[in-house]
């Protein structure tokens, strides 16, 4: 009897430790989890520090490039004035000129007639009031000549004052024409070179902000954003919580069933022993009714159990198709930058289906900033937790929760989020997925590519 009940606690330690090692090895990766966790949030504190401080550097530089903007504007505004203003200063300048050309000419035809009455008195300046009085007829014609000289005299001094007067108003005109016209070409050479400068510093600032636009994408680019993550990290833990807890109800149940079984072993090792006794105690007053020797007594061979691991199941290639890019570092397909690519890309048509490459649990299916439509499928094979990802698909065809058999479609091949072709951009995490990828390996290897 204690034999039996030996056989049996050594076949219940045999089953005990596959179970158990699976239990203990969820329970680190639930553990490492909440460590990457806060691991991750740290990280994305940080990055959505940065980005903070890069988006808020950015808006400084556009609220600036608006105010210069805006600047350029006023300038060209007051430019556009100047120039009508100096267009008028030139129309008036002409206008002012031509009336010059016309006075000039009436001008010339006094300056003629009064080079000739200049000339008469010259030839005749010998001639006095004197000989024009003794000339006189009469008193009357006296006083009439003497009028007249004076007449003469007075018309040829207005005649001489108007001219220099007009010749003098026309001058001053054109000097301060010119001083007004030349006066407003400075102001509008002032304001195209104050214009000039501010187009190079509009273009600097321009030039800044698309810089600082480059660096957002950058920090944006094929990054889930926080909640998103957050998000993920989550649900990641809640299903490692429910195998753990499938894994320990199942253990439950193997424990009550075991103790049954031992039970049950117990009982009809108990019977078989007490059968064995009786048999052994007849044989014996047999034995010594007939004096002839006993029988060895017959023991019942000990079932031997084995303790067989079931092997690690094996990837399957989510899609068929050619791989555009690598798991490594690349140029970034978009910006161009340097980066390390945490997936694989495989190239097929819009539409081909894709599967699952593992029996496993659907954490996340939904578009996401950077992946588009993507889902994230956890697996845990043979004590291991791993997680693929299917990034870019068209169309999703499973739900969050759903559990997944191997080749199970999951979605279709698209073009959806950052993405600049039909492919699948197909992660492997050797663990969870966390953000940064740390825990991303090459699933080349995995899945024969």
């Amino acid at each position: 009897m204690k034999r039996s009940l030996a056989l049996g606690l050594c076949m219940t330690l045999l089953a005990a430790p596959v179970m158990a090692t699976e239990k203990e090895t969820l329970q680190e990766r639930q553990d490492r989890l909440s460590k990457q966790l806060e691991q991750s949030e740290k990280a994305q504190a940080e990055t959505d520090a940065e980005l903070e401080m890069t988006e808020a550097e950015r808006d400084a530089v556009s609220t600036e490039v608006r105010a210069v903007n805006e600047r350029l504007d006023s300038l060209s505004e007051q430019i556009a004035v100047q120039q009508s203003e100096a267009d008028e200063a030139r129309a008036e300048l002409e206008a002012t000129r031509r009336q010059l050309a016309a006075q000039e000419q009436y001008l010339e035809g006094q300056k003629t007639l009064l080079s000739e009455r200049l000339r008469v008195l010259q030839i005749h300046e010998d001639r006095s009031y004197l000989q024009v009085i003794f000339e006189s007829r009469s008193f009357g014609d006296f006083v009439a000549r003497l009028v007249t000289a004076q007449s003469i005299a007075e018309q040829d001094r207005d005649l001489i004052h108007t001219f220099m007067t007009e010749v003098d108003r026309l001058e001053s005109l054109e000097t301060a024409q010119r001083t007004q016209l030349s006066f407003v070409k400075q102001k509008e050479r002032e304001l195209v070179i104050t214009k000039q400068a501010l187009d190079r510093a509009a273009e600097e600032k321009r030039a800044l902000l698309s810089e600082l636009n480059e660096q957002v994408e950058l920090l944006e680019l094929e990054q889930m954003t926080r909640e998103e993550e957050q998000a993920l990290m989550d649900e990641q833990r809640r299903i490692i919580a429910g195998q753990l807890e499938a894994i320990a109800t199942a253990e439950r149940e193997a424990a009550e069933a075991e103790a049954r079984k031992r039970e049950a072993e117990a009982k009809a090792a108990a019977e078989a022993q007490a059968r064995a006794e009786a048999e052994a105690e007849a044989r014996e007053k047999e034995a010594a009714a007939n004096t002839e020797p006993a029988a060895p007594p017959v023991v019942p061979p000990a079932e031997v159990t084995e303790n067989v691991t079931a092997p690690v199941s094996t990837f399957l290639r989510p899609v068929s198709g050619y791989v555009s890019s690598r798991f490594g570092p690349r140029a970034n397909p978009l910006t161009g930058a340097p980066e390390s690519h945490r997936g694989i890309d495989i190239v097929n048509a819009t539409g081909t289906p894709i599967v699952a490459a593992a029996p496993g649990i659907v954490v996340k299916a939904a578009p996401a900033t950077g992946y588009g439509n993507v889902v994230f499928v956890s697996h845990v094979l043979g004590g291991q937790v791993w997680t693929t990802v299917y990034g870019h698909l068209d169309s999703i065809t499973v739900a969050p929760g759903q559990t997944l058999s191997a080749g199970q479609t999951v979605g279709t091949l698209g073009n959806t989020g950052w993405s600049t072709g039909p492919h699948l951009h197909f992660e492997l995490h050797r663990g969870e997925w966390a953000p940064g990828q740390p825990n991303a390996v090459d699933p080349g290897p995995y899945i024969g590519y």
